[in-house]
């Protein structure tokens, strides 16, 4: 599910970009960040930094009545954030065309800010990040600096509809006196 998010979100990325700049070559692609060889892609390259428990919507009873009167034992979704970071892998040539895209990039995260992949909607949100936790991230990456932004997708839902355990509840209750 996280690689169909990406590339849906990265695809309609290269869409915008490709219209807006009037090319018609790739412009975005879902791809690492800092690999090791010295080929630049000259696009903007989508990649996941982090999974993140999404924890403001409570965690749900894992006991649900079933249609027959009886019980089943489910976990719930999994709800996560995706962290992921859209960089301008630019040959150092061409620094102002990737400040540039990087721009453009923003204005559509900025002008599509929810979509849509497989039934499910998501959100994207730009995320601040102190200097010194982006020194960390591009050293993890690398060391070689890209202009980027970090931007978190949310509602990813992951659910396995696996039944734990399940019973039936009594219908009537029984007294006895």
């Amino acid at each position: 599910m996280i690689k169909r998010i990406l590339t849906y979100y990265a695809e309609r990325l290269d869409e915008y970009l490709s219209r807006t700049r009037h090319r018609p070559e790739g412009l975005a692609t879902v791809g690492m960040i800092g690999s090791t060889t010295e080929e630049r892609p000259n696009k903007m390259v989508v990649a996941l930094l982090n999974v993140e428990r999404e924890t403001s919507g409570g965690i749900s009873a894992p006991i649900q009545r079933t249609g027959d009167g009886g019980y089943a034992r489910m976990q719930p979704p999994l709800l996560l954030n995706l962290n992921i970071m859209l960089a301008a892998v630019f040959d150092e040539r061409q620094y102002a065309e990737s400040l540039s895209l990087l721009s453009d990039t923003m204005r559509f995260i900025q002008s599509v800010p929810k979509f849509m992949v497989d039934g499910a909607d998501y959100t994207i949100e730009v995320v601040n990040i102190s200097t010194q936790d982006m020194n960390n991230v591009w050293t993890l990456l690398g060391g070689q600096y890209y202009p980027s932004v970090v931007c978190k997708i949310r509602r990813l839902s992951i659910d396995g509809d696996s039944i734990a355990a399940g019973g039936r509840t009594a219908d009537k209750p029984v007294i006895e006196m």
